[in-house]
């Protein structure tokens, strides 16, 4: 992307577009995948701004309320005073007339016009974010496609014991099989994560089983990224990985769901809903966890556990450090 999109891109972060420039924006955000991704890195570099900012030295306590009045005092009775901004230089006849009420009203349009910018500006950035998680859902969705092919129909299957067993085992088989090329595909550009994205890596089959236990279960809630994996379901005391039947409305893999939220609701879009994948491929934005109009919680299983699926109608979407029910008698 050359540098005057990036410019363009960075003015609609900032506010800095008139009406038809962020419609033109937002159109393009809409159908050009790279210009999502594009607006959601200049959103990380300058939170990284932000977050440096407020770091800085903060000013002595009331000096706004003092400079307020002085300048109150400046424009109301400029002659009035012994000392001034600029002694040799007479302001401005505008600066005479001007009263303390114009003043305010002046901060008032100032501050109403922000008021009315910030939320549209959050408001556009909110939809970039679901949009690129999107595009990360569909690339991750064609990549599992791709496995079930070369694995007689199935998914990656989720160990339900041992080192390997959870939930977030997906990513590691799918980069190892050659079929994601970056572990940035597994982060959400809303979530937490996404914040502490740099340095962070998915850790090969190999890694996992040279580390110690409890390192591997430190990593266990970070293997998958941000999202969360189908955990299979069980039948008559045996577990089964999910079988690719390309549904329209079975999901398979979705924003990764948060203890915080009621419902197990995922947080990665700020609690207001979740991208959830489905077998065909298919990529929607729900706001619970009951889509498609199924009475079946994506994040629960039918004894309303995390954990595998009562039946292959159940579905279980588990975050990356879900495990399927232990001790079954067999893995298909």
């Amino acid at each position: 992307m050359n540098d005057d999109k990036r410019k363009q891109l960075l003015d609609c972060l900032l506010g800095a577009l008139d009406e038809s420039e962020q419609a033109e924006i937002e159109s393009r955000l809409k159908d050009e995948p790279d210009y999502r991704l594009e607006l959601a890195r200049l959103e990380t570099r300058l939170r990284k701004l932000e977050a440096m900012r407020e770091e800085e030295e903060v000013a002595p306590p009331g000096l706004s309320d003092r400079t307020c009045r002085f300048v109150f005092a400046q424009l109301a009775t400029p002659a009035s005073l012994g000392t001034s901004l600029s002694p040799q230089v007479s302001p401005p006849s505008w600066v005479h007339r001007m009263t303390r009420l114009d003043f305010a009203m002046a901060a008032a349009v100032v501050l109403i016009a922000c008021g009315l910018i910030a939320p549209a500006v959050e408001n556009s950035r909110y939809r970039t974010h679901v949009a690129a998680c999107q595009d990360n859902l569909r690339g991750l969705g064609a990549a599992l496609n791709n496995y079930s092919q070369a694995h007689g129909g199935y998914f990656p299957n989720v160990p339900t014991q041992g080192k390997l067993a959870s939930a977030g085992i997906y990513a590691p088989v799918l980069l190892q099989n050659g079929l994601i090329k970056e572990a940035g595909s597994f982060v959400c550009p809303d979530s937490r994560l996404a914040a502490k994205q740099r340095g962070f890596s998915i850790p090969t089959f190999s890694e996992l089983e040279l580390k110690p236990q409890v390192e591997v279960e430190a990593l266990r809630p970070t293997i998958g990224g941000s999202y969360a994996y189908n955990l299979g379901y069980t039948r008559d005391g045996q577990y089964y990985p999910t079988k690719n039947l390309y549904r329209d409305s079975f999901p398979v893999m979705a924003d990764a769901p948060s203890n915080n939220l009621a419902n197990l609701q995922s947080d990665n879009h700020r609690g207001r809903g979740q991208n959830v994948l489905t077998e065909s491929g298919a990529v929607q934005f729900v706001v619970n966890s009951k889509p498609f109009g199924r009475d079946d919680d994506i994040y629960l299983n039918n004894a309303g556990q995390v954990a595998a699926g009562i039946g292959s109608n159940d579905v279980v979407l588990g975050g990356s450090g879900a495990t399927p029910i232990q001790f079954v008698s067999g893995v298909k």
